[in-house]
């Protein structure tokens, strides 16, 4: 005789596991320990700092701790393998409870068992003997707001029948919300963006049809130097036209199409350096350039002079390139600005003389011809650092909570009351049972057939 088929066995083990509650509630408890990881420990991709993860994270709690979280996959918990592995198991968990239980539940409900014998009605909670009929139990019950359903010499009425469906309300608003939860791993449903924008300028948003305005970037400072307030003043334009216009702050965000606009960080950078053009014979200023160290113009006209200045090569941090001995820049900061220009005509058609000039100081300027640059003085800018975050999963996750909270409230306010009633003796026994707050439930059978009081609770 052949055994089980083992893939069987293995099905009803694996049924049975995810059918106990035991099971589920420690799956709920993993996951909510996960969860609280994960908003205690900054998640990459959400701190302030431009180092990587590796090198980010030793830092800020330790070689140990640091490097036990990476491993762990603590820093982006998330969209970890284990916390996705953890919210599905909860919800096969979730599903197979409720099928488990919901159907033979659901049968029970809707298909009571009217007739039973005495003796199982003095096995209740409530049990009671008074004078009267069926009739009359009947009529009392209807107007205390019973459902009633009758055969031969017996009666069963009951009330309050939602609340055994809250746990299977709870499981469904459960299941949204580990939806929700899944949709964050996927591409567009939970985007973060960071934009910087300098004082004044316009920044389009990647991918978005919209863009934002840095009107202006403030900080405020304690009297150790330490900032205790830094906004900025934004706009939202939509092509072209201003749609929205608000100051934002930390834990003050812009809200626009979905997207919530956080204030993230700032620097500050030089910016514009004002030059003079100096005829070399006399040592007087013959014209001025407001030159932009980080995004030049290719040439500048010298007003009052019938020149301009041509610009055939900026640096931003010049430095020379070890291999090639040619310039370059070393980084994307403006360090050493050094500017290599030619002063034309105005309508370019004579080169009059070349400039070299290093606007960081300490190096002379070196030019051919009769003029050359000056720097005047130098204007800060200010960069503006905003976090995008656009959450396609938040309605989701608000109705999914709306769904367990609905649950929670039917399940736990709302009381499924059984009555059965027989004719027995000449007069009727009751018997009644309360699935939550049976002590009220006695007080109202006592009140509905007018028994003494101290009489019918078990």
């Amino acid at each position: 005789m052949e055994g089980p088929n083992p893939w069987v066995v293995l099905l009803d083990r694996t049924w049975d596991f995810f059918a106990s509650t035991k099971v589920a509630s420690w799956i709920i408890i993993a996951l909510a320990i996960a969860s609280i990881a994960g908003t205690v420990i900054e998640q990459e991709g959400m701190y302030q700092d431009w180092r990587p993860p590796e090198l980010y994270y030793p830092d800020r709690y330790g070689e140990f701790w640091g490097s036990l979280f990476l491993r762990l996959g603590l820093t982006h918990a998330y969209s970890s393998w284990w916390y996705a592995a953890l919210v599905m198991m909860l919800v096969i968990s979730l599903v197979i409870c409720s099928l488990h239980r919901l159907v033979p539940l659901h049968r029970q409900l809707t298909r009571p068992q009217v007739w039973k014998l005495p003796q199982y009605l003095r096995k209740q909670q409530v049990v009671l003997e008074v004078p009267g009929d069926l009739q009359q139990a009947e009529e009392r019950l209807k107007r205390a707001g019973y459902r009633i359903w009758r055969d031969r010499e017996c009666l069963y009425a009951e009330k309050g029948r939602l609340s055994r469906y809250g746990p299977y309300i709870l499981h469904i608003g459960l299941l949204v919300v580990c939806f929700a939860a899944f949709a964050k791993a996927l591409p567009g449903w939970d985007e973060v963006q960071d934009v910087w924008i300098p004082d004044g300028q316009t920044v389009k948003v990647p991918g978005e049809n919209f863009a934002i305005t840095n009107h202006k970037f403030t900080m405020e400072l304690y009297e150790n130097g330490m900032p205790s307030r830094y906004a900025t003043d934004a706009s939202i334009i939509v092509d072209g036209e201003e749609v929205l216009r608000r100051t934002i702050e930390v834990n003050k965000p812009l809200k626009y199409g979905g997207w919530e606009i956080y204030q993230a960080s700032w620097r500050e950078e030089p910016g514009v350096a004002h030059l003079r053009l100096v005829e070399a014979d006399t040592g007087s200023a013959v014209a001025t350039v407001a030159f932009d160290l980080r995004d030049p113009s290719p040439e500048y006209s010298l007003e009052g002079t019938g020149l301009k200045l041509v610009v055939l090569t900026y640096l931003h941090d010049f430095v020379l390139d070890p291999e090639t001995n040619q310039p370059t820049n070393a980084s994307y900061e403006v360090r050493n600005p050094v500017l290599f220009a030619e002063v034309a005509t105005a309508d370019g058609s004579e080169m009059v003389g070349r400039i070299a000039l290093a606007m960081a100081g300490g190096s002379e300027v070196v030019y051919t011809g009769p003029y050359y640059l000056e720097l005047d003085r130098v204007e800060s800018r200010w960069y503006t650092a905003l976090k995008l975050h656009h959450d396609r999963t938040v309605p989701y996750m608000y109705f999914g909570l709306a769904v367990v909270f609905v649950g929670m409230v039917i399940t736990f306010f709302i009381y499924h009351w059984q009555v059965w009633v027989r004719e027995e003796n000449g007069g009727i026994l009751i018997g009644a049972r309360a699935y939550k707050n049976r002590f009220a439930l006695a007080r109202e059978i006592k009140r509905i057939f007018g028994a003494p009081q101290g009489e019918g609770l078990n």
